[in-house]
C-alpha cells in the first residue's frame, strides 16, 4: 500500500487543480494534464499520482470542461493578451528605471569634471 501524501501536499493540489482549471497557470503552460497539476503544484508525478482523491477530482472537473465545450469567444486569447500587455508594461517600467539610472550615472559623472583651465586642486 503506498502512503498517502501530507496535508500541504495535497493543499498544494487543491490550489494548482484552481488554478489550470481557471486558466491562471504559474508554473507550467496551462495545460490540463496531471504531469502540470503536480509541476503546478510543486510536487513529483508520484506524489501527484498518490493523492488518488485529488486526482478523482482534478479528472472529473477537465472532463466537465471539455463537456461544457470551448470558453466563449475570446475567452482564454483575451487572458493571454493580458498577460502580454502586463509583460510588456513592465518592460517599459524596467526600460524607464534603467534610462534614469543612467542619466543620474551621467549627471554624477559630468558634476565632478574640472573646468577647463581651472586648477583641479
Amino acid at each position: 500500500m503506498t502512503p498517502p501524501v501530507s496535508r500541504a501536499n495535497e493543499t498544494a493540489l487543491h490550489e494548482a487543480m484552481e488554478r489550470l482549471l481557471a486558466g491562471r497557470a504559474v508554473r507550467t503552460d496551462s495545460r490540463l494534464t496531471i504531469a502540470n497539476l503536480a509541476r503546478e503544484a510543486g510536487v513529483s508525478r508520484a506524489t501527484a499520482n498518490r493523492a488518488a482523491a485529488v486526482l478523482t477530482a482534478y479528472r472529473a472537473a477537465v472532463a466537465a470542461l471539455k463537456e461544457r465545450g470551448p470558453e466563449p469567444a475570446g475567452g482564454r486569447e483575451k487572458r493571454g493578451e493580458e498577460r502580454r500587455a502586463a509583460h510588456i508594461h513592465a518592460q517599459h517600467i524596467q526600460a524607464r528605471a534603467l534610462q534614469q539610472r543612467q542619466e543620474e550615472q551621467r549627471a554624477s559623472r559630468a558634476a565632478v569634471l574640472p573646468f577647463p583651465g581651472k586648477d583641479a586642486s
